[in-house]
């Protein structure tokens, strides 16, 4: 039997199966991880992402819209766009079989792919929207680019001056409670989980996946490269999302 047949064996009397996905599925459309070889880090030093250093620093808030704005950091404009994991996700919703989606990804692409916005809980925010950081006016992020595009390198709000940053959640910020909220529903929902492209090692979102399997629940990975979560699979796949996904969407669609 291959890993894929287990897989699907594994899946195939779920009812509801909760997908926890991480940067390996946003590689597959052209976005770089953060812990690679190639990632986020080896390029920009991660005190940038602090949020205390935001507040703080008007470069920082400069160097990080100018960012966005030439399409680095997984927004409205970097032009990326979901692949055949997104998508075979997104059929398992449309078939009834998908409890929800847990994902450590700012992209939205879960979104964009056609998955209602109650179906997709963003532990780590959403790099395509805005907000206040005093008042919470919220805007769409091309909004706040238009302006950094006419030269106002550090936006504010224009209702009360205060600082504007993005919904992705920075190092030193509480992870999102609704979003925290919708994850915990999902778990209680959900038979089995299918992780996709995480390596399961960043806290605390990956302690849904942990809490799943101490509830006797079935956990299938599919990563390239080994996880933290490898040794409670029933099933690992060291494999391309897009790879050996669409067929085992297919496979259990099919029964």
């Amino acid at each position: 039997m291959t890993p894929t047949d287990r897989a699907v064996e594994a899946l195939r009397r779920s009812h509801r199966i909760m997908v926890f996905s991480g940067a390996g599925l946003g590689t597959e459309s052209g976005i770089p991880d953060f812990r690679g070889p190639d990632g986020v880090w080896t390029k920009v030093d991660p005190a940038e992402f602090t949020i205390d250093r935001y507040m703080a620093s008007r470069s920082t808030r400069a160097r990080r819209w100018r960012m966005h704005l030439e399409g680095a950091l997984w927004g409205a404009r970097s032009g990326a766009q979901p692949n055949s994991g997104h998508e075979a996700v997104a059929r398992l919703s449309r078939a009834g079989r998908l409890a929800g989606v847990v994902t450590q990804n700012v992209d939205g692409l879960h979104r964009a792919s056609g998955l209602d916005d109650g179906l997709v809980a963003e532990l780590h925010g959403n790099a395509r929207n805005a907000h206040c950081m005093s008042c919470e006016s919220r805007w769409a992020i091309d909004a706040v680019l238009k302006r950094v595009e006419a030269g106002d390198d550090d936006p504010r709000c224009p209702a009360c001056g205060g600082i504007i940053k993005t919904d992705t959640i920075m190092f030193g910020e509480m992870l999102p409670e609704g979003e925290v909220s919708k994850a915990g529903v999902f778990l209680a929902m959900c038979d089995s989980v299918l992780v996709l492209g995480s390596t399961v090692s960043v806290w605390p979102a990956a302690d849904v996946v942990l809490r799943a399997a101490h509830q006797g629940k079935p956990i299938v990975i599919i990563n390239k490269g080994p996880t933290d979560a490898d040794g409670i699979a029933a099933v690992k796949i060291d494999s391309g999302i897009g790879d050996v996904l669409p067929e085992i969407v297919d496979r259990l669609l099919d029964d």
